[in-house]
């Protein structure tokens, strides 16, 4: 569903002062600039707010670029989070394809927000291999998900807690999602035994230490299948299990039972105006 937004930008020099337009988009898009004269800043104000609601709905700025010609922030209007339109990992960039909060209804919480992000390139390939997507087919069931992930892409998902916590808290609660996730798949013995092992390989690269909120975890699943997690700009290593990879992004993915529904929902809307 989509959900009307802000988009905030401030221009190139002049006074500090936020001015907002209001585009039809999934979530809130803000950028600080500045600007002196008053007839001139509603100009550049309108110009400054299309360019990055147009970057962050994949019509300005082609899908193949291999960097940002501008750099915007994407708010999650439930916790107000801001996630940057473009990331960069490993010395490449990736853009925002649509993120949401991970809401705990029994504690009434959301614990974080979630965004995933995919390079240039493999949304030029993802192009071509649905040419046309449809996003209620995407919603109805994880097939399309899975040949997704299927594919040799290199894709992100950025964590940000939206309250202070600890690793020991966010581990088990992903362990929790892969375990469920193994339960309800049919694994011979020996699939099971690698992917217990796997599951034992990213326990172990969980660092105990708190967590405060807006830090950053960054899980990539790497075009080589692995899982590379990073928290901070720190690398704590990569799982070399394409199960674990697979089915960390999946449980963001799949319709049946996901993570985070709202992500879900604003991941669909980015697969659709990032493809058609």
């Amino acid at each position: 569903m989509l959900r009307l937004s802000r988009t905030l930008t401030r221009l190139p020099v002049g006074t500090s002062r936020l001015v907002s337009c209001r585009p039809l988009t999934s979530v809130a898009i803000a950028q600080k600039t500045m600007w002196s004269s008053t007839n001139k800043k509603l100009a550049w104000t309108t110009l400054g707010a299309c360019l990055i609601t147009a970057s962050y709905l994949g019509l300005k700025q082609p899908a193949y670029a291999e960097e940002p010609g501008y750099v915007g922030t994407v708010e999650d209007p439930a916790t107000n989070i801001a996630f940057p339109v473009f990331l960069n990992t490993d010395n490449e960039w990736k853009r925002l394809v649509g993120l949401g909060a991970r809401f705990v209804s029994f504690l009434k919480v959301n614990v974080y927000v979630v965004g995933m992000y995919m390079r240039g390139e493999d949304i030029g390939a993802l192009q071509k291999l649905w040419k046309n997507f449809d996003k209620s087919e995407f919603l109805k069931d994880n097939q399309m998900a899975t040949e997704f992930l299927d594919q040799p892409y290199d894709i992100s998902i950025r964590i940000v807690p939206a309250r202070n916590t600890n690793t020991q808290h966010l581990r088990d609660g992903f362990l929790r999602l892969l375990m469920q996730r193994m339960k309800d798949q049919d694994l011979t013995e020996q699939e099971e035994r690698d992917v217990l092992q796997g599951i034992q390989e990213f326990k172990k690269n969980f660092t105990s230490m708190k967590v405060k909120k807006n830090s950053e975890f960054v899980f990539t699943k790497t075009k080589e299948g692995g899982l590379k997690m990073v928290y901070e700009d720190k690398d704590w290593g990569t799982v070399d299990n394409k199960w674990i990879a697979k089915n960390f992004l999946m449980s963001y993915l799949d319709p049946k039972a996901p993570s985070s529904e709202a992500a879900l929902l604003d991941i669909a809307d980015g697969l659709e105006r990032l493809l058609k």
